[in-house]
């Protein structure tokens, strides 16, 4: 019986043991990236789509291509963990460009905020914003929405671009 008592007793523990260490208590997204997307500068609510955009990194030690030739109305742009600055290139591959006007560069300079989030999920970098550049090639403006960077995943950045009118 001693031996019964003995093996339940270890069970339950090794039970309590694996439900203690799941991850269930964390938020889903853990990352903190700035999110971008693209607007018509008539019309700011007015999401567009970027037709053959690729956009990589400057200065990155590996391979730091984020899109490749897509098209799309919104990407990620990560920041650098211990670093302060990070710049990417937006290149617009549409035929019917000045290949003179087809690069455009966002800069951010920023200070990271390392936050303990929970013994489940641990810590996470956030970033607070400092100053954010960006040339004006094709791009007509932008707007730094939020300062902080954290993992809420909502729009940090809006860049607006002139779209022509359907006739």
């Amino acid at each position: 019986m001693g031996k019964i008592l003995n093996i339940i007793f270890v069970g339950v523990l090794l039970g309590i043991g694996f439900i203690s260490c799941g991850d269930d208590g964390c938020m889903e997204n853990r990352s903190s990236i700035p999110l971008i997307a693209f607007y018509s500068d008539a019309d700011t609510t007015q999401k567009v789509n970027i037709d053959s955009l690729t956009v990589w990194g400057i200065g990155q030690i590996s391979d730091s291509l984020l899109l490749d030739t897509v098209s799309v109305s919104q990407f990620m742009a990560p920041l650098r963990d211990g670093m302060d600055t990070t710049k990417y290139v937006l290149r617009y591959d549409q035929k019917n460009l000045n290949p003179r006007y087809k690069f455009d560069t966002l800069t951010f300079v920023y200070h990271s905020d390392i936050k303990f989030e929970s013994a489940e999920c641990g810590a996470m970098f956030n970033y607070i914003i400092e100053d954010f550049k960006y040339t004006t090639y094709q791009l007509v403006s932008a707007k730094l929405l939020t300062r902080k960077i954290d993992n809420m995943n909502i729009e940090n950045v809006k860049l607006f671009y002139h779209v022509e009118e359907a006739e």
